[in-house]
């Protein structure tokens, strides 16, 4: 009996250990830290986004302004130039508000050696006045005429041609190159006159004929030395009277506009720089202009 009751103590606590050792293991496995696995995460590049323009937004109900259109001036249209010189400058200074107070483009021949000759070139060429030598040549019949101080005569040899020449330049400054002031018979004169151009020629000068005899050798012989050359066309005041010289100028200004350029010589004298106060203004605003002679001389 005895032995029957220890079996079955024996078995129930075989069945208690077992179960003991069963709950004890299940307990451990739950109460174990679980490894946790890192998701490895590709990264992708991704393509660059293109950002389309935003137009500003429209607002309703506002009026539209149009864009101011941006004029460019237009330049008004040259009728044509005219070249204008003026002779016999260096006597004196009575004119001198002429050269002082306006910004006509005229040109200002002066004649060397003169009291006033130097003081007259500077002020022209201040206020942007082509300046030129005015000089002296010998006329026919030359015992007509009280000759100026060194004028240029054909008996002179090439030594004192040039010499003449060098001191006139020194006298005027500024001079871009010569006129003749009378010169008739000089002009005529190829020997002479190739002196006088092989020296512009080789100092870059210009030369004005002031065409005082069809028979002048100057344009010929300009050509020949390389000179820039102009040729007189009409001179404006060879009667002093202002009703004269106004239509004079009206002449010069109808060969510009037929031809687009002309050269008119008038004088330093009193008459004719009264008229031209009026009439440089008045033929500028019909289109006219006037230009320095060293803007218009041929050049070969």
């Amino acid at each position: 009996m005895n032995n029957g009751k220890n079996f079955v103590i024996f078995v129930l606590s075989l069945i208690i250990l077992v179960q003991s050792a069963f709950l004890v293991y299940f307990i451990s496995r739950k109460a174990a830290p679980k490894e946790k696995t890192k998701a490895v995460r590709t990264i992708v590049p991704k393509e660059e986004a293109v950002v389309a323009p935003v137009s500003p937004p429209v607002a309703t109900g506002v009026k539209r302004v149009p864009p101011v259109a941006v004029l460019t001036p237009v330049m008004p249209t040259v009728v044509g130039k005219i070249a204008l010189v003026l002779d016999d400058w260096g006597y004196n200074l009575r004119h001198r508000d002429f050269i002082t107070d306006n910004d006509f483009h005229v040109t200002l021949a002066v004649l060397p050696f003169r009291d006033h000759s130097t003081h007259i070139a500077q002020l022209a060429y201040h206020k942007d006045k082509d300046v030129i030598i005015h000089m002296p040549m010998e006329p026919h019949n030359k015992d007509q005429y009280g000759l100026e101080e060194n004028t240029l005569l054909t008996s002179m040899d090439k030594k004192t041609v040039l010499g003449l020449l060098d001191n006139a330049f020194a006298n005027v400054p500024y001079a871009k190159g010569i006129s003749n002031h009378m010169g008739s018979m000089a002009t005529e004169d190829t020997r002479l006159m190739k002196v006088v151009m092989g020296y512009l020629g080789e100092h870059g000068l210009l030369f004005l004929d002031s065409f005082v005899t069809p028979k002048s050798v100057c344009k010929s012989l300009a050509r020949s030395f390389r000179v820039g050359f102009a040729l007189r066309e009409i001179f404006i005041d060879n009667e002093s009277d202002e009703e004269y010289i106004r239509a004079q100028m009206l002449k010069l200004a109808a060969k510009a506009k037929r031809n687009g350029l002309a050269v008119g010589i008038g004088h330093d004298r009193p008459h004719t720089i009264a008229v031209l106060k009026r009439m440089i203004p008045e033929l500028e605003r019909q289109g006219y202009r006037f230009v320095n002679l060293s803007e218009i001389v041929e050049k070969r």
